[in-house]
């Protein structure tokens, strides 16, 4: 067993793919090594930091195994004439395995006798194999714009100026870039701005660590973060570190040393959004709030040196952040001064996409859905025609412009501004939400028709175009849009269908678009399921409540709570078992499809189990109907549970299929019975009881 440490020094490499190559580095070389029998420890890792991409293999495998290869060549009969003599293919087959006619052997199979050689396949060495390996990964690294660098012919997403390649202390020869392998790397640019020699493969870390260099890049975020927040708190403040932010932040510095700076007090009148907005994605400096998350006249940010003067570096954050805020202040004046129905013809005139219109024909799109949807959810519709003329107003804004990220929120602060009702400035402020996973929801009604109603126009609209998601590509962001209506509709316990919103979304579009409902209903679908299996939801229990065509999503969560309840609980068992066996028995009928419709005749029971079943099913029906109407799925399960007993004793005394038509009807038309009401809450032939 050895230890390996591959690195590759570069100028400062790009910090918001850095750990993306880093990470493609590491993967592209041990798949390789797995497909050739390579074992390695599972402490080994990707490093990254500014300069360099880097790995680790802990305990691999140095030395494969020997192994010995059958080769089979042609059949015998084919490999020689009458008297002997061997043919081209014998003689073929010989030359390939490297020896003479006579030392072929015979290998016997069903299909007669094959000529064979049994070749002895040297075990790879890691020193052999290692560095082409390397070379392919990185030929495979997800490089968009790879750049060249002097006269050389190759390239790169950034100049290469060393490689590391070690097995434990022995440095394995590569040539890559025009430079060959060694076993020096440079020290922090300022700090240290020297090469160092590193001992041994596992020495890495501390190596650079003692050359100023943090390379571990879990270690690092750890102390950024913890540097951040001290520094923050030193005005009583808390530091907003988000995870984007803080990667990027860490894929910059590769010392790490906070500072807390402060900008003036009269900024605090522009909207604290586009505020930290211009600290983090202008700056990648980290914003303060109070206890009440109010923003603060302070940000922290990350130099990469320890300064001896650590003033002049506050100071000098501070240069650079004063004339990014003013561009802000500048911005949220300039656009208070142009009131936002100003800007609704301008509508007309940006494309939201060729076939579907401008921007003015989707707010009449969305216009039209708000209608439909209004009666259910119980808005103002004045309120409703105003959010959606002044829907996308803001993006023509200054502000929006300089910030896209702040879309919608911009429109609700200029909209309340201008003296738009609440409702309004509200509804237009929440129209992208939920942005991500976990992000907060529209908290009006109307809030939260806009958000559906805009994107569910995206989303059937570019279904309808033909461009909907494929693969890993989904440059709309519809799956993401799906999910956010599903949230919506389930956490506000919302009485609107998805299914219902995509037909009358589809309605609205300029041209036919009715074949397109079943693959937009099935996009939907989709999405749901994936959600509750990433939630730890069952996939039979998803498929079950599905199949019972819930009337909205707030319903259909709590059939999914109740059946995962439900499937622990020891009666369950015989409940599936029996739906499982009366739908096969009924599917394999010839009036299968006729069944549900039939009556069952008390007359025609012969045997007392037909009777017993009977009378529990008459008994429970008003009770368990009552508590399916009323939502109360964990009761309808209880009283299931009575029928387990009579169920088990049906089985086994009554046989369906007897030779008499009329009974053999009527035991089916029970069991439909027995399976229809059992099954109101999700399909219970669906569920898997282990």
């Amino acid at each position: 067993m050895a230890d390996i440490l591959f690195e590759l020094g570069c100028e400062e490499l790009p910090p918001k793919s850095l750990y993306g190559l880093a990470e493609a580095l590491f993967t592209g070389v041990t798949k390789q090594l797995q497909a050739e029998g390579f074992e390695y420890g599972d402490d080994s890792r990707w490093f990254a930091s500014p300069r360099r991409l880097a790995f680790q293999l802990i305990n691999i495998t140095e030395q494969l195994a020997d192994k010995q290869t059958e080769k089979r060549g042609p059949a015998v009969a084919a490999a020689f004439d009458e008297e002997g003599n061997a043919k081209p293919a014998a003689i073929g087959f010989a030359r390939s395995v490297g020896v003479d006619v006579a030392e072929l052997g015979r290998i016997e199979t069903d299909k007669g006798d094959y000529l064979g050689y049994t070749v002895l396949e040297k075990g790879m060495s890691i020193d052999a194999v290692l560095p082409e390996m390397i070379a392919k990964s990185i030929k495979q690294l997800p490089i968009p714009k790879p750049m060249r660098w002097g006269s050389n012919d190759y390239s790169f997403i950034r100049p290469v100026h060393w490689m590391v390649l070690l097995k434990d202390s022995e440095v394995i020869p590569m040539e890559s870039f025009g430079l060959e392998t060694g076993n020096k790397t440079l020290g922090h640019r300022f700090h240290h701005n020297e090469y160092i020699t590193i001992a041994h493969a596992k020495d890495y870390v501390s190596d650079l660590q003692a050359a100023h260099i943090m390379v571990d890049q879990v270690e690092r975020e750890a102390l950024i973060k913890d540097q951040v927040q001290t520094a923050a708190s030193t005005v009583n403040g808390v530091a907003q570190i988000s995870a984007s932010l803080l990667s990027e932040v860490s894929s910059i510095v590769e010392k790490p040393s906070a500072v807390l700076g402060e900008f003036s007090k009269d900024f605090l009148a522009v909207p604290k959004e586009a505020l930290i907005s211009s600290m983090e994605k202008h700056q990648k400096y980290f914003s303060v709030v109070d206890k009440n998350g109010e923003l603060m006249p302070y940000f922290v940010a990350l130099a990469n040196i320890d300064s001896s003067n650590p003033s002049a570096v506050k100071k000098g954050f501070e240069k650079v952040i004063t004339p990014r805020l003013a561009d802000a202040r500048f911005f949220w004046e300039k656009d208070q001064a142009r009131p936002l129905a100003d800007n609704i013809p301008l509508l007309e005139k940006m494309i939201f996409e060729k076939t579907l219109g401008t921007l003015a024909d989707k707010c009449e799109r969305v216009k039209q859905l708000l209608h439909w949807m209004q009666p259910r959810m119980a808005y103002e519709s004045v309120d409703a025609n105003r959010a959606a003329e002044l829907l996308k107003t803001d993006l023509m804004s200054d502000m929006v412009d300089e910030f896209p990220d702040l879309q919608g929120l911009m429109g609700g602060y200029y909209a309340a501004a201008q003296g738009e009702s609440d409702e309004v400035s509200k509804a237009i402020r929440d129209q992208y939400l939920p942005k991500f996973v976990g992000d907060g929801l529209p908290e009006t009604a109307l809030g939260q028709a806009v958000a559906i109603a805009d994107k569910m126009d995206t989303l059937c609209g570019i279904f309808a175009v033909g461009k909907k998601p494929s693969g890993s590509k989904d440059p709309f962001a519809l799956r993401r849009a799906a999910l956010s209506v599903i949230n919506i509709l389930k956490d506000k316990k919302l009485p609107i269908s998805y299914g219902d919103l995509i037909k009358q979304s589809l309605t609205t579009m300029p041209f036919e678009t009715a074949d397109k409902f079943e693959e937009i209903h099935l996009f939907f679908k989709e999405r749901l399921k994936n959600q509750y299996q990433d939630q730890g939801v069952s996939h039979d229990v998803v498929n079950a409540v599905t199949l019972a065509l819930p009337s909205t999503l707030d319903d259909f969560d709590q059939r999914i709570q109740a059946t995962t309840a439900f499937k622990k609980q020891d009666f369950a068992k015989s409940l599936i078992e029996a739906n499982k066996r009366a739908r096969n028995i009924i599917a394999k009928s010839e009036l299968s499809g006729q069944i549900g419709d039939m009556n069952v005749d008390e007359n025609k029971f012969e045997v007392q189990q037909e009777h017993a079943l009977f009378n529990e099913l008459r008994q429970l029906k008003p009770q368990f109907e009552s508590s399916v109407s009323e939502k109360n799925y964990d009761k309808g399960y209880q009283l299931l549970a009575t029928l387990a007993e009579p169920l088990d004793r049906y089985f086994e005394d009554v046989m369906v299929n007897v030779d008499d038509e009329s009974i053999r009807n009527n035991r089916l038309a029970q069991l439909a019975q027995f399976s229809n009401l059992t099954s109101s809450i999700a399909e219970l032939s669906e569920l898997v009881k282990s």
